[in-house]
Formats: structure tokens, C-alpha cells, sequence
């Protein structure tokens, strides 16, 4: 691990990888792209801490969160040896969560897989996505983007108390 760091209540560790892109075990994926392990929003009904080994999977939902330092350059070195494909980013976490305000990961990692004629999956319920709006507009069809809404009322923080705001409230870029 290179550092800790504390970001408001969560525990921040960055850790390097050797690969950043993943063969996917979903069925519309080539692979997986996942920047974050651990998961700030602490979704009730999400399946993901059971398939995260360690202490993100162990302390899911707003306690630490493992930030892939070196992701772009691991990316830079996959797209050279595997064919192009389409990508699913954050098949495990959601890619704009907090974390993606200071680290920018994930919207680096879109320029690198457009840039090389990847095809961009990326699910997300946080409007930090917003921010990414150049970049991924000058991917054209190459990106899709699903969003995950729950409800719009303020009972919201009840299954998912540490998502962002649904009417997207709060948005730091």
C-alpha cells in the first residue's frame, strides 16, 4: 500500500495493481474495469461486498475504500496486448463515488478506452457523471451509461444512506 489517507469519514488506501482490466463474468462485458474496491454508498441491497475479498468487502458501505493508484498506467499496458471489446467499468462499485472527486480514475480511464477503440459500459447512481460530460460526449456511441435511481424522495438514505442525493444535490467536482 502507498498511503492512507482519511476522506471525510471514509479510510482511504491506495494500492497498486498489475492489470486493470479484468475478463468480465457478466455476459454483455469483455471485461471489467473496477478503479475503487469497496464501496462508500452502502447500498442495503447490494450484492457486490460479497464478492470483494478483504477488508473493503468486510467493511463495505462507508468505512474504507482501496483506490487503484497506478490504474491508468496498468490500463495503458492491457489495451496493448488484448483485442479491443466492450468494458464494463464498475461492475463491482459504483465508479463515481466520492473517491472519483480526488482521484479521477475513472474519467482517465474513459479516455484511455476510447482512445483505443474500446467500447465503455458504466453504471452509476451518483450525478458526479456530470462532470465527465466532455469526455465522454467525444466518445460518441463508444459509451453507454446506465444510472441507477432508486426513488426520488428523501427516504432514499434509508437503502442507501451514503448515495449521492437523487436530484443531484451536493455534486463536487
Amino acid at each position: 500500500m502507498n498511503g492512507i489517507t482519511k476522506l471525510g469519514n471514509i479510510i482511504v488506501k491506495e494500492i497498486r495493481v498489475k492489470s486493470a482490466l479484468s475478463r468480465s463474468g457478466l455476459p454483455e462485458y469483455d471485461y471489467a474495469l473496477n478503479p475503487y474496491l469497496g464501496c462508500q454508498h452502502g447500498c442495503i441491497y447490494c450484492y457486490a461486498m460479497d464478492f470483494t475479498r478483504g477488508e473493503p468487502g468486510v467493511k463495505w458501505g462507508g468505512e474504507v475504500v482501496y483506490v487503484k493508484v497506478n490504474l491508468v498506467q496498468a490500463l495503458l499496458r492491457d489495451i496493448r496486448r488484448l483485442r479491443p471489446g466492450i468494458v464494463g467499468i464498475s461492475t463491482i462499485t459504483d465508479p463515481y463515488q466520492p473517491v472519483e472527486s480526488r482521484y479521477k480514475l475513472t474519467r482517465r480511464s474513459i479516455e484511455v478506452l476510447c482512445n483505443a477503440d474500446y467500447h465503455v459500459s458504466i453504471q452509476t447512481k451518483s450525478a458526479l457523471i456530470i462532470r465527465d460530460i466532455d469526455v465522454i460526449s467525444k466518445c460518441g456511441r463508444a459509451v453507454d451509461v446506465g444510472f441507477t435511481i432508486t426513488t426520488m424522495r428523501d427516504t432514499y438514505r434509508v437503502i442507501e444512506p451514503m448515495a449521492a442525493h437523487p436530484h443531484g444535490k451536493g455534486i463536487s467536482t
